[in-house]
């Protein structure tokens, strides 16, 4: 069952109309995330699983207006949480005072009260009128089409219908099906920036500024030979060693810049480890088969892996022991032992010295006779 961590639970509300999984539909919120510690911090809000919408028809750009809304005012979705079936909705606030428009925080409604825009549709005159009139349109009751996966694009497409809509669209009676295609948002392209003081030009990211070293012509002709690391150290603080940047250089220094603990690394360490030890317990079963000694192959291989075992044990205590040494434990400790020996040492020197004042109610005992 996938999971979320609890900081993609806290941070669900998304701004991407596409569906690249289902995660949010099988995925179980601890019930403590739901509680602040100590009565402060954030709280992770959902609804229980079965309760999620798996495939989601309204998505950020969408123009929708809300039932129950007496003024029928149509809003745009700023973004979506699946784990609440939350729409947020993009409210601007236009001040009679200033120009600018100052936008506050996000409205958030339940999706089931969410009707889409259809668009506006041409309706007959009403009585008494001669030209016809224009209608805004929207869907009451969705339908979708079967969801296929995009493997180019990693996500889930389909196609959404309005079924029924309000009004009522000319022609269509009570009880036909209709079935109205209602297109997805078009996302809007990001116009180009000019770079400021601040960003790096195109014309400085393009420009070449190392040329590799041409190899020979001929094939049998001899390579160039290593360049040296210590003439270029030396070159760099003395003008005499003339150091020739043509020569061949290593270019793969990702891997002295690799982070060693990112996963990828721990991951390739991890496979070298279980390659290593796949090949020792090979080698244990083909020495014990070569010399069998009266016992049979099944006997022979059973022997061969308790003694693989004991070498990754042993192995697993040297090792540990190894990073005990490194970090500075066996250090500490024989400290440790100096320092505890030099306590004793002190207490038992003040026990020698230790000399009581004469005072009242002072008895001396006396010693047993071993008669």
């Amino acid at each position: 069952m996938a999971q979320y961590a609890k900081f993609q639970a806290l941070r669900a509300a998304t701004f991407s109309p596409y569906t690249k999984d289902l995660r949010h539909v099988t995925a179980v919120i601890p019930r403590p995330w739901s509680r602040a510690v100590n009565g402060t911090g954030p709280k992770v809000k959902s609804v229980k699983p079965k309760d999620r919408i798996k495939w989601w028809n309204i998505v950020p750009g969408d123009q929708i207006r809300l039932r129950g809304d007496p003024e029928g005012a149509v809003h745009e979705v700023r973004k979506i949480n699946k784990l609440t079936n939350r729409v947020f909705l993009k409210v601007v606030d236009s001040s009679e005072n200033t120009d600018k428009q100052q936008t506050r925080p996000d409205k958030q409604v339940a999706y089931s009260r969410c009707q889409l825009l259809i668009g506006d549709h041409a309706f007959p005159p009403l009585p008494g009128e001669a030209d016809n009139r224009t209608v805004r349109v929207f869907a009451t009751r969705l339908a979708t089409s079967a969801p296929r996966w995009v493997p180019q694009a990693h996500r889930w497409e389909w196609n959404r219908y309005a079924v029924n809509t309000s009004p009522r669209l000319p022609g269509s009676q009570r009880g036909e099906a209709e079935k109205i295609e209602i297109a997805w948002p078009e996302r809007q392209k990001h116009a180009p920036t000019t770079p400021s003081a601040y960003e790096t030009e195109e014309d400085a990211v393009t420009e070449v500024t190392y040329t590799p070293a041409a190899l020979p012509e001929l094939s049998n002709a001899p390579l160039p030979g290593e360049p040296s690391a210590h003439a270029y150290i030396k070159s760099l603080s003395s003008k005499s060693v003339d150091f020739v940047s043509s020569q061949p250089t290593e270019l793969l220094v990702h891997k002295e810049l690799v982070n060693p603990h990112s996963r990828a690394m721990k991951q390739a360490r991890w496979q070298a480890h279980r390659l290593y030890t796949h090949s020792l317990l090979q080698q244990y079963v083909k020495k014990e088969y070569e010399d069998l000694r009266g016992r049979t192959r099944r006997e022979a291989r059973a022997e061969a892996t308790w003694k693989w075992k004991q070498k990754l044990v042993d192995e697993r205590k040297t090792e540990m022991k190894r990073r005990w040494r490194k970090r500075g434990d066996e250090a500490a400790l024989a400290h440790k032992k100096v320092r505890k020996a030099l306590k004793e040492e002190r207490i038992q020197k003040k026990l020698q010295n230790l000399v009581l004042q004469v005072a009242p109610n002072q008895v001396i005992p006396r010693m047993r006779s071993t008669a």
